[in-house]
């Protein structure tokens, strides 16, 4: 291995975060939705309570229906749902966008009110903003070919190998009605560079108005990554491990998959025949023999926005559990050991070397063979320690002996929240669980109060991992889940906070300060 993590500041510290998406901050200008604006917002906060990793999970764009972020339709691409509208410089002096943000105002109200995040009218009424805008920026900007055009362009420059790609794709989602392209044009459903130009050349307008969106995402993430850097905030995101069929990467990239199966994982007791995730398989043969180029691109990309970036689904990448078109039982695409372990290392090799001083965390959960652990725990790597899920015969671990290069939480975004998890639990459960964090034994009927909470914060904050990161209602001590998996339904990453960082209520100050001393009393402050 070239390189290994066992000098990582992050690994050799004693750090508290919090996972909160993107989408679910409030703040005194979004639009019922997280944006950017409120990313910075909540980044300065998060930073008063003396937090150090803001957790956001993925914002990569997601087709029209779609809220669930590891369905994307680009690894690249950010969502322009999380565009400040009112922050974008053209906005100021644009009359026809202010008139539309008018027509829709009592809209905005109500989704602003709404305790869920109602991505497509969201989306919908940004779009039609964003166009108009993007009529001022060439009339006003590009004809008269100012600065302002000129970093356009350079934007479009620097990114061109995935940008350009992108936005053809996303003109052609839109001039076919979002058709799968699979009924594409022959030569557009595969890709021909002629045609390609063609097309372009065509609808010029409609591919770079595109481009001018992740221009502005860029711009706008910029900025927030400046107060992070200000506050002594690390900002932490996740690349999915697959992305939807219906994407530019698979699109643009069919040698780069096998399109006749897809991926999932082996039966258990909840799913018998296993779980079909409805994500294209990876040709990882064709992968390997690029030197994985196809990944450290990604890689790259998560580098430019994040300092911590989770792999999802870590196992994958040793070996995958896949379907084959029809049938119902699944199967490891490698089925051979040293295989798995070679793929595994190799891939890490390229992990490693293009991230350079950026974090790369596991998402290891689940049934994870032994060599991988061990690979990780050779590399100091972290992966995650779940507290409800470290145990030995229901005798929950002892998280003073968690490995250092771990992150420790008491739950994660496809998990119950610790409310919700110790009201549904078995007494007899409970009853363990709290033999380990308080040493007292119990009958299990213990209500949750903030005294239960607290002697739970406290316990996890005592672990030995480099990093704590807390799901934000359980810093709160309420529900609110954000994604129930297997499942599709309207709550389901519509999660939005109860108040704005600048307008907290002094119940919600209190547990935060009451986190703040936990921090100092275990050492994370």
């Amino acid at each position: 291995m070239a390189i290994d993590l066992k000098e990582n500041k992050i690994v050799n510290s004693r750090s508290t975060g919090v996972l909160l998406p993107l989408s679910a901050m409030r703040s005194a200008q979004d639009w019922g939705c997280g944006d950017l604006d409120s990313l910075k917002h909540w980044l300065t906060f998060f930073s008063k309570q003396g937090l150090k990793v803001l957790q956001i999970l993925p914002i990569n764009e997601t087709a029209p229906n779609e809220n669930c972020p590891y369905s994307a339709l680009s690894t690249y691409a950010i969502d322009p749902i999380y565009l400040s509208i009112p922050n974008i410089p053209e906005y100021k002096q644009c009359s026809k966008a202010q008139e539309v943000v008018d027509k829709i105002k009592t809209d905005i109200e109500d989704w602003r009110e709404s305790k869920k995040t109602l991505f497509k009218q969201i989306k919908a009424a940004k779009y039609w903003v964003l166009w108009e805008l993007y009529l001022y920026f060439l009339h006003e900007e590009k004809v008269n070919n100012t600065a302002r055009y000129q970093d356009f362009l350079a934007f479009e420059r620097k990114n061109f190998s995935w940008l350009v790609p992108y936005a053809i794709f996303r003109a052609a989602k839109d001039i076919n009605n979002w058709n799968s392209w699979l009924s594409w044009h022959e030569n557009l459903k595969n890709p021909d560079i002629n045609f390609l130009k063609t097309f372009t050349k065509d609808n010029y307008q409609k591919v770079m108005f595109f481009v001018y969106i992740q221009w502005l995402l860029q711009e706008q993430m910029h900025e927030a990554r400046k107060i992070a850097k200000e506050n002594n905030i690390l900002l932490c995101g996740d690349i999915p491990f697959g992305v939807n069929f219906e994407s530019a990467d698979v699109w643009g990239n069919q040698k780069r998959y096998n399109l006749d199966a897809e991926i999932g994982a082996p039966q258990d007791q909840f799913s018998e025949g296993g779980q079909k995730w409805g994500l294209p398989a990876y040709n990882w043969q064709d992968i390997a023999e690029n030197n994985f180029l196809f990944w450290r691109n990604k890689i790259a990309r998560a580098c430019e926005i994040y300092d911590i970036f989770r792999l999802d689904h870590m196992v994958g990448f040793f070996r995958s559990w896949i379907f084959e078109k029809g049938q119902k039982k699944g199967h490891f695409d490698i089925e051979n050991e040293d295989e798995q372990k070679k793929r595994g290392f190799d891939f890490l090799q390229a992990v490693f070397e293009t991230a350079k001083d950026k974090l790369p965390i596991a998402e290891d959960l689940g049934v994870i063979p032994d060599y991988m652990r061990e690979m990780m725990k050779e590399l100091s790597m972290p992966g995650y320690k779940v507290l409800r899920w470290e145990k030995d015969n229901e005798v929950f671990r002892e998280p003073r002996n968690y490995a250092k290069a771990s992150i420790a939480t008491t739950g994660t975004h496809d998990t119950e929240t610790l409310k919700e998890w110790w009201q549904q639990m078995p007494s007899w459960q409970r009853a363990n669980f709290w033999e380990m964090v308080s040493a007292c034994k119990t009958s299990g009927h213990v209500d949750w109060s903030k005294d239960v909470q607290k002697e739970i914060l406290k316990r996890t904050l005592g672990s030995s991992s480099c990093l704590v990161i807390f799901p934000f209602q359980d810093i709160l001590g309420e529900e609110g889940r954000i994604n129930t998996p297997g499942t599709v339904n309207d709550d389901n990453w519509t999660y939005r906070v109860p108040f704005e960082p600048q307008q907290i209520t002094p119940e919600y100050q209190a547990s935060f300060d009451t986190l703040k001393e936990l921090m100092k009393e275990t050492e994370r402050l």
